[in-house]
Order: C-alpha cells, then sequence, then structure tokens
C-alpha cells in the first residue's frame, strides 16, 4: 500500500486481548473476595471489608487518571508494562499481609497499579487496529472485559476447596501472565498526524 496507509496489527492485538482478559480476571476476583478475605482471613468487621473495597475502587479511580497521563507522556506499552510489573509483588504481598492497615495500604497500591493499565491498553488495541477502531473498542472494553468476569466462578470454586488465602494465592500469578504479554507489545506505528 501507500506510504500513508495504516495496517492491522492482528498479532499484537491478540496478546493486547489477552492481556484485558488477565487484568479484567484480577479485577473481578479481587472485587469479588477481597471483602471475604478481609472478614474470614484477617478477622475484620464486614463494614472494614467494604471499606476496603471502597478504597480499592477509588485508588483505582485514581489510578486510571494517572495511567492516562503517563500513557500520553511515556507511551502506552511503556506505562502497561510497568503498572503490571508492579503489580508482580504487591498481589503476593496482600497474602502475606498478617495485619488489616497493612494488608490495606497494599490493596489501595494494587488498586492504583491495576487501573494505570486500563486507558494504555485501550488506546494500543485502537491502535493496533487504526481500520477497525469499533471492533477494538468492542473487544477492549466488551469481551475481553466479559470473559475475565467469567473467571470469578471458577475462583469460587478455588475458595471453596482450598480456601480464599488459596484463591488470592491464584490470582497472584495473573500479573505475571500480564507482565510477560504486556512486554511483548510492540509499539504501533503511528504516523505524525496521530501523534500529538
Amino acid at each position: 500500500g501507500s506510504p500513508g496507509a495504516t495496517h492491522d496489527a492482528w498479532g499484537p492485538f491478540a496478546r493486547l486481548t489477552a492481556v484485558v482478559v488477565a487484568r479484567s480476571g484480577l479485577f473481578y476476583g479481587l472485587n469479588t473476595f477481597v471483602p471475604l478475605y478481609w472478614i474470614h482471613v484477617l478477622g475484620q468487621s464486614k463494614a472494614a471489608g467494604a471499606t476496603a473495597l471502597t478504597l480499592f475502587a477509588l485508588a483505582g479511580v485514581c489510578g486510571n487518571l494517572l495511567g492516562g497521563r503517563l500513557a500520553d507522556r511515556f507511551g502506552s506499552t511503556r506505562i502497561a508494562a510497568v503498572g503490571f510489573c508492579a503489580l508482580l509483588p504487591l498481589v503476593p504481598a496482600l497474602t502475606m499481609a498478617s495485619s488489616a492497615p497493612v494488608a490495606l495500604a497494599i490493596l489501595v497500591l494494587i488498586g492504583c497499579a491495576l487501573s494505570t493499565t486500563y486507558s494504555p491498553l485501550i488506546i494500543l488495541g485502537q491502535a493496533y487496529l487504526p481500520n477497525h477502531i469499533g471492533l477494538s473498542s468492542g473487544v477492549t472494553l466488551g469481551v475481553a472485559v466479559s470473559i475475565g468476569g467469567v473467571a470469578t466462578p471458577l475462583l469460587g470454586r478455588v475458595a471453596d476447596h482450598y480456601g480464599l488465602w488459596a484463591t488470592l494465592a491464584v490470582l497472584s500469578f495473573v500479573p505475571l501472565v500480564s507482565a510477560a504479554l504486556a512486554l511483548t507489545l510492540p509499539r504501533p506505528a503511528l504516523h505524525s498526524s496521530t501523534r500529538a
């Protein structure tokens, strides 16, 4: 094609979709099991479990805003990879925290790191499929997120059989997959017109 033509990068988009699915699984898993973990493992009240979840969500809002700004400055691929790499020690650290205040501090950091990856992943999806932006948005915002939600009942089975700690331990491996895949994502072939 002509030098100005943009090509769809289906391979990177497929890997990106896997990253979004993994991210979504981690997000829904934490949303579902954090309050239970607070009550049954850390011995806290239901109110404390609800508060932990609220702070996780608020940290997510901050992370979302931060991720978008950082992606504009340093590039989406870099920020997505950094966000997932930051989760590598944080999720296991949550399973090791024996006191609620320490666990809460770690949870807030997880919420922030997890959400910094959100905007960059959506931006990347659209950049990889410049000729199919609608499809890209449908997959990254819809399908992949829904598939991630489907993981929650599976995690519930783990919790029933092996306990809540085991469930969070399983979730600890998710950032490993996400980070490994995110590190393989190429920078999109952006042209001068799309680079502000």
